[in-house]
């Protein structure tokens, strides 16, 4: 398995202080009920030019260190990915997971945080030990999240419903959507975002509602398809048609409903924002999810081509 990892290239890759809700929803028909006092803000921020996506919203201080034994406290047994909760001689505890969809989930986690969306610290260890590990050291690259990290008390509380919560009908959640039509993330699903809370503002809110767990991205968009899969992704259309101007995709999640009403507007809005990213910000995304220069390139070259689609859209 590490050599097949190798040969493929993968193993080297969001109140009343502020403006409110309201004044960003779409002519689209309000919701029937009334919506929660909410912060745009507890959703996306605009960014400051030029993130650091080599690092992330953690910076390196945050990262975990390459060196560190890490012990092994509980092996994950759901989802497509192996996983572990391990924890370092300083008792930070960490949720690890390993390729192929460590791999996507930092570099799509980075594309999110660019552009405004909120993230958690996570990093990409290409080489790692571990006590009590299923294999022999060293382990596999893998995906690191801090269960409690050093970041304005970041803590992880509930999940939140695309469906139901209260940015609905406002341009950055049609904007996430869109999103993950650019990356082809089809796992869109309460279970995979959660609700984080801060003690001290960051970002402009002091909770945060994050599109967590991106690891079923950069393959084909319909369930049960390839995931981090290059060749998948670069043969993936993105959208289907423009009509009334509401824009349908080549999109077959199980919850691909959520797309149904997405709008020309939407489209733009998400496209304009990343079309503002430069080169080195693209490869950095990639760099920090350990992917071969050249393997990265073909990933950015088929995500322009879609946010360039996206942009020309009436």
């Amino acid at each position: 398995m590490r050599g097949t990892f190798a040969r493929s290239g993968l193993a080297v890759l969001f109140g009343l202080a502020a403006l409110p809700v309201a004044a960003w929803q779409q002519a689209a028909p309000p919701p029937a009920r009334e919506p929660q006092q909410a912060r745009i803000e507890e959703l996306w921020a605009e960014p400051e030019a030029n993130r650091n996506l080599l690092h992330g919203v953690g910076g390196p201080d945050l990262a975990p260190d390459p060196n560190e034994r890490y012990k092994v406290r509980e092996i994950k047994l759901r989802g497509f990915s192996e996983g572990y909760t391990v924890v370092d001689s300083k008792d930070r505890e960490w949720s690890t997971k390993a390729p192929p969809e460590g791999f996507s989930e930092i570099a799509t986690s980075r594309i999110h945080w660019a552009v405004g969306f909120h993230q958690p610290p996570n990093y990409l260890l290409r080489e790692w030990k571990a006590e009590g590990a299923r294999a022999p050291n060293p382990q596999l690259p893998a995906r690191f999240r801090e269960k409690a990290p050093k970041y304005h008390g970041l803590e992880a509380g509930g999940t939140w419903s695309f469906k139901d919560n209260p940015f609905v009908g406002t341009r950055p959640l049609g904007g996430l959507l869109v999103l993950q039509a650019i990356i082809a993330n089809p796992d869109i699903k309460a279970s995979n975002n959660t609700i984080y809370t801060l003690t001290s503002p960051a970002e402009g809110a002091s909770r945060w509602y994050v599109v967590r767990d991106l690891g079923y991205s950069l393959g084909s968009s319909g369930f049960n398809s390839p995931r981090a899969d290059i060749e998948a992704f670069e043969r993936a259309p993105f959208i289907r048609s423009v009509a009334n101007g509401k824009v349908q995709f080549y999109f077959g999640g199980q919850n691909k409903g959520l797309l149904k009403d997405i709008t020309v507007a939407d489209v733009q809005w998400i496209c304009q924002r990343l079309a503002k990213l430069t080169d080195e910000q693209w490869r950095d995304a990639f760099r920090a999810a350990a992917y071969e220069p050249s393997l990265a390139e073909r990933y950015i070259v088929k995500l322009k081509a879609k946010i360039q689609e996206g942009l020309a859209v009436r």
